[in-house]
C-alpha cells in the first residue's frame, strides 16, 4: 500500500472519529444536565420530606413519654391543676404531631396501631383521673392503671421504630438514587475524556503510519526465517523449494539427513492436496499426522498465484499424549486398567451389527460383600486387581483366540469370545479358569471363588441389553446353586425368568389390592396335648391357583416389596390374634415370621409398638420368629433390637434353627424364648440316625439354655413319638393339623383342648 493511500485512509478515519467524539460530547452534556436537575430535585425532596419526618417521630415519642411522666407525678402529688395543665399541652402536641405524620405517611398499619394506642391512652387517662380525685382513691387500681398506661405507651415504640425504619429506607433509597446519578455523570465525563485521548492517539498514529510501513514489511519478510515452527514450500510436484531454519532443527532432532526434508511430509499429503484443489474455496486444509515419536498439526495452503504449497507444522505431541491419556481413562477401568463397561457395550454392539456369533460371559467374585466386611475395602480392592490380572494371564496362557476380558463393576468381569462356544467348550474354559484361580493365593491369603453366567449371540439375545440380562439370569442361577459355578442361559431359564417377572408384577398388584389371606397352623404342647398357639402363614391365590410362600416370598424380597407385605402380615396377624383373645383364648400365642430384610430396618421396633397399640393386642399373645440371618446386616444392632422386643413382653423364637451358620457362637447373645427345629431334620427322623442326633442335640441345647423347643414339619405319629421321647416341648405339622383359614382355626380351637 502506498503512503498516499495510507494518508487518505487516515484522514477518513480521523473525520469519523471526530464526528463520533462530537456526538459523544453532546450526549454527555445532555446526560449531565438531565441528571443534575434530577439530583437537585431528589435532594430537595429529601430535605423537605424525609428529614423532617425524623423530627416528628422523635417529638411523638417524647410527647408520649412526657404524658406518662405526668401520670406518675399526679399519682405521687395528687395536684390536679398541675397535671391537667401539663397533660393538656403534651396531649395537644401529640395530636398535632400525629396529624402531620398521617399527612406524610398516609393511613398505614403502624399509624393505625399507634392511633388506637393514643385513643386507649386518653380513655385510661380519664379513668385514672376519676380514680385519683374520687373521695376514696383505690390505690391498688391506680397502680394497676399506671402499669397499663406504661404498657400501652411502650406498645407504641415498635410502631414508631417501624416508621423510623421506613423513613430511613426512603432516605437510603433517595441517597442511592443521588449517588447513582452522580456516578453516571462521572462515568460520562470520564468517557468523554478517554474519547478525547483516543482521538489524539489515533491521529498521532495515523501520521506516523506511513513511516513504519516499510519497517513492518521488512519484519514480515523475516517471519518464516524466525518462525520457531517448521515452514516448508513445495512446487506442484511436491518438490521442496524452501525450508526455514526451524525445519533443519526438526531434521536434527529426528536424526534425519539434512537434505531429506521430504521425509517430513505426511504419507497421505496427496489426498489433502486433492481435496483442496477440488473444493477450490478455502484453499487450505488442517490435519494431523505422526513422524516417528512426534505428532504434528499441519496447515496446508495452496498459493494459486505462485503455484506452490506452503506447509506450517506445529508440534502437538504433548497435547496428543494428554488426549490419549484421557481416552484411556474413558475406556478403561481405573482400578484394573481393563476395558470398562462403555467399551464392552460398544464392542458387543459392533459384533451384533456384524451378525458375528460370539459368547457373552459374566463373571462375579463370590461372597464379595463378606470379603469387604471381613477384610476391609483396601484388601477387597487389592484382591479385585489381582483377580483381573489373573484372568488376563489365564486367557493368554490358554491361548483362547478372540477372548477379551472387561471389568464392568466393582466385583464383576465380562468375557467376550468371538466364537459360539458350546456347553462343552464353556465347561472346559470355566474349568481352566477355576483351576488357576483356586490354586492362586491372593492378598491376605484370601482364596477366590467365581460364579459364571453365559449367553450366546444370537440365540440368547440380539443386542447388548438382552445378552447382559440373560447372562445375569444365568449368573444368578449359578450363584444360588451349590454344585454349579457356571450356567449357560437356555430357554427354560428364560421362561423361568419371564415367569418370575410376571409373578413380581402380579405381586405388586396383589399387595396394593390386599389379595392375600392369613392361615393359621396350630402348635401343640407335647406334654399336655393342648394347643398353645399357631403360626400365621400367608397364602396367595393367583388366577385360581395357589402360589406357595417358598415360591413368591423370595421374589417379594428381591423386588423390594417385603416391607409393605411384611407390615400387612404383622398388622393382620395381630388383628386376628386380638379377635381370638376377645373370643376367650386369652393365653393363645400367634407366631409371625419376620424377614431379615424387614427386621433390619431402623423403624422395625417402632412399627411393632404401633401395631400392638393400634390392634390392642397384648405383647404376651405375639411371638416373632426370626432366622439366624438377621445378624447379616448388623449383629450388634440385631441383638439390641431383640432385647428391646423382649422388654415389650413379646415371645421370640429362632426359626429354621440348625440351618444357619455359627449358631452356637452367638445364640447365647440372643434374648429369645424358643428354638424352632427346621423341618428338614424332622422329615426322615424315624430313619436317619444323623437327624436324630442333631435333633437330640438341639433339644438338649434348648434345655440347658432354658429355652422351649418346637419342631415343625411333623407329619407322622412315629415322628411325634420320637420327639416326645427326646423331650421336645412343642410340635406343629400336617399330622396334627394343616394350616387353616381363620374360621376353620376357630372351629378347631373349639374342638380341642387349649391353654
Amino acid at each position: 500500500m502506498s503512503i498516499n493511500n495510507l494518508i487518505q485512509r487516515s484522514h477518513r478515519l480521523i473525520n469519523v472519529i471526530f464526528a463520533l467524539v462530537l456526538v459523544l460530547g453532546i450526549a454527555v452534556s445532555a446526560v449531565v444536565y438531565y441528571k443534575g436537575d434530577y439530583i437537585a430535585k431528589k435532594t430537595a425532596d429529601l430535605i423537605a420530606q424525609e428529614v423532617p419526618a425524623y423530627d416528628l417521630l422523635s417529638k411523638l415519642n417524647n410527647s408520649l413519654i412526657e404524658q406518662e411522666r405526668f401520670f406518675y407525678e399526679f399519682y405521687a402529688t395528687q395536684k390536679q391543676d398541675d397535671f391537667a395543665q401539663g397533660y393538656l399541652v403534651t396531649n395537644q402536641q401529640t395530636q398535632r404531631v400525629f396529624a402531620e405524620l398521617l399527612v406524610r405517611f398516609g393511613d398505614i398499619p403502624p399509624l393505625e396501631i399507634t392511633q388506637n394506642s393514643l385513643q386507649e391512652l386518653n380513655k385510661l387517662a380519664d379513668e385514672f383521673v376519676l380514680n385519683i380525685i374520687a373521695a376514696e382513691t383505690n390505690w391498688d387500681l391506680a397502680r394497676q392503671q399506671l402499669r397499663t398506661i406504661t404498657d400501652v405507651r411502650r406498645a407504641t415504640s415498635p410502631q414508631i421504630q417501624q416508621l423510623i425504619t421506613l423513613t430511613e429506607n426512603k432516605v437510603e433509597l433517595s441517597e442511592q438514587v443521588i449517588l447513582n446519578g452522580l456516578e453516571l455523570v462521572r462515568f460520562f465525563v470520564v468517557l468523554y475524556g478517554l474519547a478525547t485521548l483516543i482521538v489524539a492517539y489515533i491521529v498521532a498514529k495515523a501520521l506516523k503510519a506511513y513511516l513504519s510501513t516499510d519497517a513492518r514489511n521488512q519484519r514480515l519478510s523475516l517471519f518464516s526465517t524466525r518462525n520457531p515452527n517448521p515452514v516448508i514450500s513445495l512446487d506442484s510436484r511436491n518438490v521442496v523449494t524452501y525450508r526455514n531454519p526451524a525445519t533443519k532443527r526438526l531434521l536434527d532432532i529426528l536424526g534425519f539427513p539434512e537434505d531429506k526434508t521430504e521425509w517430513l511430509l505426511a504419507n497421505n499429503i496427496g489426498e489433502y492436496q486433492k481435496q483442496i484443489l477440488e473444493e477450490g474455496k478455502a484453499g487450505s486444509k488442517q490435519f494431523e499426522y505422526q513422524i516417528e515419536q512426534l505428532y504434528f498439526q499441519c496447515d496446508l495452503h495452496w498459493l494459486e498465484d505462485q503455484r506452490q504449497w506452503d506447509m506450517h507444522l506445529t508440534d502437538i505431541t504433548e497435547r496428543k499424549k494428554f488426549e490419549q491419556e484421557l481416552l484411556f481413562k474413558a475406556s478403561h477401568h481405573p482400578q484394573t486398567g481393563l476395558l470398562n463397561h462403555y467399551e464392552l457395550e460398544k464392542t458387543v454392539t459392533q459384533l451384533c451389527e456384524s451378525e458375528q456369533k460370539f459368547t457373552f460371559g459374566l463373571i462375579e467374585i463370590r461372597s464379595f460383600s463378606q470379603l469387604i466386611s471381613g477384610q476391609g475395602l483396601t484388601v477387597a480392592s487389592t484382591v479385585v486387581e489381582e483377580v483381573a490380572t489373573s484372568l488376563e494371564n489365564i486367557l493368554l496362557s490358554i491361548d483362547k483366540e478372540g477372548c477379551r476380558v472387561f471389568h464392568v463393576s466393582e466385583k464383576s468381569f465380562v468375557l467376550v469370545c468371538t466364537s459360539d462356544l458350546s456347553n462343552r467348550q464353556i465347561d472346559s474354559l470355566v474349568q481352566k479358569i477355576d483351576q488357576r484361580i483356586s490354586s492362586t493365593i491372593f492378598h491376605c491369603q484370601y482364596q477366590v471363588q467365581l460364579d459364571f453366567g453365559f449367553a450366546n449371540f444370537p440365540q440368547h439375545g440380539k443386542n447388548y441389553t438382552q445378552l447382559h440380562k440373560n447372562s445375569l439370569a444365568a449368573l444368578d442361577k449359578s450363584a444360588s446353586s451349590r454344585d454349579k459355578s457356571h450356567v449357560l442361559f437356555n430357554l427354560k431359564l428364560g421362561e423361568k425368568l419371564l415367569y418370575e417377572q410376571q409373578l413380581i408384577d402380579d405381586l405388586r398388584v396383589a399387595i396394593d389390592r390386599v389379595q392375600f389371606e392369613l392361615y393359621f397352623q396350630p402348635q401343640m404342647a407335647l406334654s399336655s396335648g393342648k394347643i398353645i398357639g399357631a403360626e400365621a402363614l400367608i397364602r396367595w391365590q393367583r388366577n385360581g391357583n395357589w402360589i406357595t410362600p417358598s415360591e413368591f416370598i423370595p421374589l417379594v424380597e428381591r423386588a423390594g416389596l417385603i416391607d409393605k407385605l411384611g407390615d400387612w402380615i404383622l398388622h393382620t396377624a395381630c388383628q386376628k390374634a386380638q379377635n381370638l383373645v376377645s373370643l376367650g383364648w386369652s393365653e393363645l400365642v400367634i407366631a409371625v415370621n419376620i424377614s431379615p430384610l424387614q427386621f433390619g430396618r431402623k423403624d422395625f421396633l417402632s412399627k411393632v409398638k404401633n401395631v400392638l397399640k393400634e390392634t390392642g393386642l397384648q405383647a404376651k399373645n405375639l411371638e416373632l420368629e426370626v432366622t439366624e440371618g438377621v445378624i447379616i446386616f448388623n449383629e450388634q444392632e440385631a441383638i439390641e433390637t431383640l432385647a428391646q422386643l423382649k422388654n415389650l413382653g413379646l415371645h421370640l423364637a429362632i426359626d429354621d434353627f440348625g440351618t444357619g451358620y455359627s449358631s452356637l457362637s452367638y445364640l447365647r447373645k440372643f434374648n429369645i424364648d424358643k428354638l424352632k427345629i427346621d423341618q428338614s431334620f424332622i422329615q426322615d427322623i424315624q430313619h436317619q440316625t444323623a437327624d436324630q442326633s442333631i435333633v437330640r442335640t438341639i433339644i438338649e441345647l434348648g434345655r440347658n439354655l432354658e429355652l422351649k423347643v418346637i419342631a415343625e414339619g411333623v407329619e407322622e405319629l412315629e415322628q411325634q413319638e420320637i420327639l416326645a421321647a427326646m423331650g421336645c416341648d412343642e410340635i406343629q405339622g400336617f399330622y396334627f393339623s394343616n394350616p387353616l383359614p381363620e374360621q376353620q382355626f376357630i372351629d378347631f380351637l373349639q374342638q380341642h383342648k387349649t391353654v
